[in-house]
């Protein structure tokens, strides 16, 4: 029967974990945290390092996530982790923090982003932002229920297609050159001391892991993968570096043609650039390119999300009916139990509640994970083949620390 379902299963390429990790991460985040960040930090130079940094420690993040799969071969996802490395009642935590607060409202404040710039073609009330969040949701739901090979190649053909569409966008702004590089030089930092500069640091570094945010979620498909861990590692590393190029090469085009005060004070900073360059007609390119990022990150974030919701119900940790898998190995009940409370968020409106403590909650499970291998790593003196010791120590040091720092700085700010 194993056999005759393994079959039966749609197996994940490389390129389908690519296209996963990258439409998880490219969402909305590029398209509208520059503005949020440099009121946080008004120093177009120091924001550059905040990108770089949140895309390094993410990078990080992924090759400590790669060596704990090397670590325990036979973990299927993240939960896996944590009953490995913590007593259960973590795992529970991380069940709790996963599937009812990261996963449904990243995909729901997603959703909501896709539906409100829909409205640029088809003027909606928030009633019919409401339906749009809920249909996109509902038809995503039904072509994953429906068949995996399918989803999977919407997946990989949107992805692509927002990646071409931003560096299109990218070229848009520079070709003509009508921007300035004086605009770098501009720092309303110079006066700040140290400590608050610090504070600034960390409070942008929230945009910019904000639109990291979502590299992991490929690990819940695992079992699903050809190569398992190494093929999801893998993908994991080229998608960070793919999307650091990608943020980095939009936030030098918005910084060329657009002023810091510009930056801060508009809530669609591609739409703002395209507009002073190139005229009237960007903001309906600029709205169909964040339909198709949207609509992908959603899509993403439905695959993993139902992975580890019928994964947890295997361990137990949730009802046993939600385990299900149809013929196809599509695990068709989590999507619809997903589907149901992703509805009740759009309808009530009370993702927004939890919406500032997502990002923390994240956070706080990746540093806590970290920290658990850590100390298994050294304790237990394991051999992972191809990753050094003292570079995979320093790794989840630089890690805890990062993590540890922003969860301090959360704090403070709060």
């Amino acid at each position: 029967m194993n056999n005759l379902q393994k079959n039966n299963s749609y197996q994940l390429s490389f390129i389908s974990c690519l296209g996963i990790v990258v439409g998880s991460i490219i969402g909305s985040g590029i398209f509208m945290v520059p503005s949020i960040m440099i009121k946080a930090l008004p120093s177009p130079m120091l924001l550059f390092i905040v990108w770089i940094v949140s895309a390094v420690v993410s990078i990080i993040g992924g090759l400590v996530v790669i060596g704990m799969g090397t670590a325990f071969p036979h973990a299927r996802d993240l939960l896996d982790y944590y009953n490995m490395l913590f007593p259960k009642w973590v795992g529970y935590l991380f069940n709790i923090g996963s599937n009812w607060i990261i996963n449904p409202f990243g995909t729901v404040v997603v959703g909501f982003v896709f539906a409100e710039y829909l409205g640029y073609f088809i003027p909606l009330d928030p009633l019919g932002i409401k339906i749009a969040t809920i249909s996109l949701l509902l038809i995503l739901t039904i072509i994953n229920t429906f068949n995996v090979e399918i989803a999977d190649r919407f997946q990989i053909v949107f992805t692509g297609t927002k990646v071409v569409s931003i560096i299109v966008l990218v070229l848009f702004l520079l070709i003509p050159a009508k921007g300035n590089i004086q605009h770098f030089s501009m720092n309303e930092t110079v006066n700040w001391n140290a400590l608050k500069i610090i504070g600034a640091f960390f409070a942008a570094s929230t945009g910019a892991l904000n639109a990291f945010d979502g590299w992991y979620l490929v690990s819940h498909l695992t079992p699903e993968v050809k190569g398992g861990v190494k093929t999801v590692g893998r993908s994991i590393v080229v998608g960070l570096l793919i999307c650091m190029m990608l943020y980095l090469l939009t936030s030098f085009a918005y910084q060329f043609v657009l002023t810091p005060s510009e930056i801060a004070n508009s809530n669609m900073v591609a739409v703002t650039a395209l507009e002073k360059v190139m005229g009237g007609w960007a903001p309906g390119l600029v709205t169909i390119l964040i339909l198709i990022s949207t609509s992908s990150s959603v899509n993403a974030f439905l695959i993993s999300s139902s992975r580890l919701m019928q994964s947890t119900a295997e361990q137990k940790m949730l009802p046993a009916f939600l385990k299900f898998k149809n013929k196809k190995q599509i695990p068709v009940t989590a999507f619809w139990i997903i589907f149901v409370f992703q509805t009740m968020l759009v309808i009530t409106g009370t993702y927004e509640i939890l919406l500032d403590f997502t990002l923390f909650v994240v956070w706080l499970f990746v540093t806590i994970l970290t920290g658990g291998f850590l100390y298994v790593y050294i304790k237990e003196n394991l051999i992972l083949p191809g990753f050094k010791r003292i570079p995979m120590i320093a790794a989840c040091i630089l890690l805890l620390v990062f993590g540890l720092l922003y969860l301090i700085n959360f704090f403070i700010t709060f």
